[in-house]
């Protein structure tokens, strides 16, 4: 009978880890800002680090006024950072590698549409235009997808929607916002098939 019992249980835990099995994991190991723009400045925080296909790493950006009036903000699709990439290139370089993040704002904003599968994503090109005040935050969350990465490495986030980059004024010229965030993917070793 023990014989049964622990043929019974190896056998579960197979069925338990067949979905797991080939799957690519990434953890999310640095994200830094390596240049921040005027009188605002951007933090990044890993919520989640692991990624896989069933659960997405989390990255929190946060953007503060610092300065001592108030600064607009003018973006597209979700307010105040819009649709964001990660790509390994900064550059235009054709063999560069880009993997969108995600947001649960997509799904409030009227200006995001995300295709099935996440394989498509389409931003209006209408501005959403805000103002943050002396001292105030604002803070968005982005997932990022293990089934969406095919290599580990540096990333940098970037806004590379129908050429759309969120812009800040502190009076009447408008500046485009290009924050530096550097994002640091390692793969976890998988289960072999």
């Amino acid at each position: 009978m023990k014989r049964r019992a622990v043929l019974a249980t190896g056998a579960l835990s197979l069925v338990g880890l067949a979905g797991c099995l080939g799957d690519t994991e990434y953890r999310v190991t640095d994200a830094t800002v390596e240049s921040s723009p005027g009188p605002l400045a951007l933090s990044v925080r890993i919520t989640t680090p692991g990624a896989v296909i069933e659960h997405p790493a989390d990255l929190e950006l946060t953007l503060t006024n610092q300065g001592e009036r108030p600064v607009q903000i003018r973006s597209y699709g979700v307010w105040p950072f819009g649709a964001l990439s990660l790509t390994t290139s900064s550059t235009s370089d054709e063999n560069r590698l880009d993997v969108h993040l995600y947001s649960p704002a997509y799904e409030e904003s009227d200006s995001v549409e995300v295709g099935p599968g996440r394989a498509s994503m389409r931003v209006d090109g209408e501005p959403l235009t805000r103002t943050l005040d002396a001292g105030a935050s604002a803070t968005t969350l982005y997932h990022l997808y293990g089934d969406d990465l095919s290599r580990p490495g540096t990333y940098y986030v970037v806004q590379t929607f129908d050429g759309n980059e969120s812009e800040y004024s502190t009076g009447n010229e408008w500046t485009t916002f290009d924050p530096r965030v550097a994002v640091t993917i390692e793969e976890v070793s998988q289960l072999p098939l």
